[in-house]
């Protein structure tokens, strides 16, 4: 599978995204929004910051259980600062420099290979999409009840039932031989990707080992599941913040659908995705200033918050690296 020509087109789509922030401010007013942030209660934000905590300590748990499995073995903390190290290049670069971190960081720690270590982390970013794909698909049927005035509850079972399928067919060996693992490594840093070319057998056998039996799935599933759940709390605690009045039950449905659409590689940190989201499935519960405003929360209670708390984190692995002479 090649995708050269969508990374060709990634600096046009970057732009497209910015592009659509910048309108979606204009459209819905830039000193209203900046009014609406001057007012927030600064209780519930504070609260929202400490989330962190746990969401980092469940993304560590998921490391040390796949680092195990490989047969080696790292810390609470090492594996909290695998995760923390590559916020800040993640978050402030366009490129891919946080996952080589964390992979750095794995094989210093975990003391692996690094063509294990590299599985580690796609594995690791492989259970965080199943569980987001899973909330993902009961968000949506969710939102086509709701319009349609159908069961909510029986929308939230064919939501799970969906997930279960979409995640069976997505770990089939057959799958992830021919179409996933190409379109992880094509993601890879391009350094570790030329890296690893000549280990590819190995790491496809790593990768394995992190899916299979079909019972290995459940334990880095759950903290998957959990970290997320983390992640819509702190969210809410952003609407809580601004007066927003979003009930929390379609809030912590349609939020992974925000999140998806928001991972889609058309801008910079998801500005304007995320927004647009906001809008399109919160609108009748609040004015588009104030979504803008809580767009603006979410990023930086998540991903900036991360970054800064990750700064000590990379400085540590950095030094422990080798220095060039």
């Amino acid at each position: 599978m090649d995708l050269a020509p969508v990374k060709r087109l990634k600096p046009f789509a970057v732009v497209l995204g910015l592009g659509l922030y910048a309108l979606i401010l204009k459209k819905a007013g830039l000193h209203d929004c900046l009014d609406l942030l001057a007012k927030v209660q600064w209780g519930w934000l504070a609260l929202s910051f400490v989330f962190i905590v746990p969401e980092v300590a469940f993304k560590a748990l998921r490391f040390q259980v796949l680092v195990r499995r490989l047969g080696a073995q790292i810390s609470l903390k090492d594996a909290s600062d695998v995760y923390l190290s590559g916020q800040p290049l993640s978050t402030l670069t366009p490129s891919k420099l946080g996952d080589i971190v964390r992979v750095l960081g794995l094989s210093r720690w975990g003391k692996l290979p690094l063509t294990a270590a590299f599985s580690v982390h796609v594995a690791d970013k492989v259970y965080d999409l199943l569980a987001l794909g899973l909330l993902g698909c009961v968000g949506v049927l969710d939102l086509f009840t709701m319009t349609a005035r159908q069961d909510t509850a029986a929308a939230i079972l064919s939501g799970i039932l969906l997930g279960v399928l979409l995640m069976g067919l997505f770990l089939h060996p057959g799958w992830m031989r021919s179409i996933v693992k190409p379109v992880l490594m094509s993601l890879a840093p391009k350094k570790l990707a030329a890296q690893l070319s000549t280990h590819g057998g190995a790491f496809y056998e790593k990768l394995q080992e992190l899916f299979n039996p079909a019972q290995r799935v459940a334990m880095p599933f759950l903290l998957s599941i959990l970290a997320w759940a983390i992640v819509i709390l702190r969210g809410y605690f952003c609407v809580l913040s601004l007066g927003l009045p979003i009930p929390f039950g379609p809030f912590a449905l349609l939020l992974p659908v925000v999140v998806v659409i928001e991972f889609i590689p058309i801008s910079v940190l998801g500005f304007g995705l995320r927004e647009w989201a906001l809008i399109l499935f919160f609108s009748e519960y609040a004015s588009n200033s104030s979504l803008v405003s809580l767009g603006l929360l979410f990023l930086l209670t998540g991903p900036i918050a991360a970054a800064l708390v990750g700064v000590p984190a990379a400085l540590r692995l950095g030094d422990t690296l080798p220095k060039k002479t």
